[in-house]
């Protein structure tokens, strides 16, 4: 059972479910708008603004066009990757599923963390196997047969599912899509929002 601790586990995992699952609309919006038009890739100034640093006294004081200390454009590196995303739009896609994954890793992490990965709930359960093929490569490794009940909204997990992709690799089908994890996201919240009701209501008793 889900304890009420003074830093209150649920309230926290519905925080940070409600946060990962914000990022991943605001990644597949943010696709959505680039992907099947003519527009340029934006540019990235004020993304730089936005990744502040904590800087040591002893280091130089980078600044970018606004003046916002912040990351300076040459200091990542990733200016080749960027660019690549102009000859090959469609790789736009992969930005989403990468903030899916995330959502996974972090949710599950978390669970594990606070021992919600031990409940026994058909979708807690699917969460984690999908984290485990996450942290695999994309690649479902299920060789015990016995495993619990894994399944959200008629995905079921098993161990036929051995060997074959979570996500489309490009050759096979995967099971799920960047809009599974959505949903599964928002169910978890109301999951944790329903023990919490529960908690409160056997408080006030």
């Amino acid at each position: 059972m889900v304890r009420k601790t003074e830093n209150d586990p649920v309230k926290l995992g519905i925080a940070l479910i409600e946060q990962q699952l914000l990022a991943l609309l605001l990644y597949a919006g943010a696709v959505a708008d680039r992907t099947g038009h003519e527009k340029p890739l934006p540019d990235l100034a004020t993304a730089y603004g936005l990744l502040r640093r904590k800087l040591l006294p002893t280091e130089p004081q980078p600044h970018v066009e606004d003046g916002t200390p912040g990351v300076e454009r040459k200091a990542l590196g990733l200016e080749s990757s960027w660019n690549a995303l102009h000859q090959d739009p469609q790789r736009l896609l992969a930005v989403t599923r990468l903030a899916s994954t995330n959502a996974i890793l972090a949710v599950a992490g978390f669970f594990e963390a606070h021992d919600f990965s031990e409940l026994r709930t058909p979708e807690v359960q699917f969460l984690m196997r999908i984290r485990d093929a996450v942290a695999n490569g994309n690649m479902f490794q299920i060789e015990d047969e016995r495993i619990p009940t894994a399944s959200f909204n008629g995905l079921i997990i098993t161990s036929q599912l051995n060997g074959s992709p979570l996500f489309d690799d490009g050759v096979t089908t995967g099971s799920i899509d960047s809009g599974d994890v959505a949903a599964l996201m928002r169910y978890l919240i109301d999951h944790l929002s329903g023990a919490q009701t529960l908690i409160s209501a056997g408080d006030a008793g």
